[in-house]
């Protein structure tokens, strides 16, 4: 702990303290952000293949439709 007769070294050590916490706390920010990050990249991909079979799937609906209902030559 800080020595009673240096108020330097006791403000030295508070200003420590706070500037490694605040690196734990910046680390810590910086970690979640990359995590979400490198989950929401395949989340993404997987949203966007899904879309993309759904709006094939209702092209076909559509054209069967559209042919069915079309007159007959």
């Amino acid at each position: 702990m800080a020595n009673e007769n240096n108020p330097v070294g006791a403000v030295n050590e508070l200003v420590d303290v706070v500037a490694k916490t605040a690196k734990q706390s910046a680390e810590a920010l910086c970690g979640g952000i990359n995590s979400v990050a490198s989950m929401v990249e395949p989340l993404g991909k997987a949203c966007v293949s899904v879309l993309s079979s759904v709006m094939d799937a209702a092209a076909q609906v559509y054209d069967t439709i559209g042919s069915a209902l079309a007159p007959k030559k």
